[in-house]
């Protein structure tokens, strides 16, 4: 099996078929994210198939020095989501089942076939305290702003920016720790 690198150095010659191999891998996950953000299938659609399309286009400028491909692929998604959400002027309409300032709740980025993940994700959130979990949901699945956090929970700007920043380092050196635990 490829690895995602040279996946991206090849959809970044022209290869289709390393987009679709990327996709498989990311789709499912890129999917329920944009779900969990836009709060309906159809643009969740629309922007998982923008994504990808996106990503073929700018293949060229990724850099593993900045991330991993998978990131590359969540920010590509991720960005579009918020530009779609910003175009729209409105905060995505919570689902109803799911509640972000409730711990115990699910985040949405895995599939019930892939219980590993899911695990992992749930073990690293749950390191985080409250407070640090509430600020990094609402900045990357409501799109907020760090001076809107900043507004919304009466925090010193540079306050926020030093929880969220700790909160993905902590999340950061917890996943990649089990990955390499894990041998992959």
């Amino acid at each position: 099996m490829e690895s995602d690198s040279d996946l991206i150095r090849q959809v970044a010659q022209g290869e289709e078929s390393a987009l679709e191999e990327l996709y498989r891998r990311y789709g499912g996950k890129v999917y329920a994210l944009l779900l969990r953000m836009l709060g309906g299938r159809e643009e969740a659609e629309e922007v998982l198939q923008d994504s990808f399309v996106q990503l073929y286009k700018e293949a060229r400028r990724y850099d593993p020095q900045r991330g991993s491909v998978s990131t590359f692929v969540f920010t590509i998604a991720r960005n579009l989501a918020l530009s779609r959400l910003r175009a729209r002027r409105v905060r995505p309409q919570k689902a109803l089942e799911h509640d972000l300032h409730d711990p115990e709740q699910e985040m949405g980025l895995w599939h019930e076939h892939d219980p590993t993940d899911r695990v992992l994700v749930e073990r690293a959130l749950a390191r985080l305290s409250p407070e640090d979990r509430r600020l990094l949901e609402e900045s990357f699945y409501w799109g907020y702003s760090h001076s809107e956090l900043s507004e919304r929970h009466q925090m010193p700007l540079g306050t926020v920016k030093t929880k969220l920043r700790r909160a993905l380092l902590q999340l950061r050196e917890f996943l990649e720790g089990k990955v390499r635990e894990g041998g992959e």
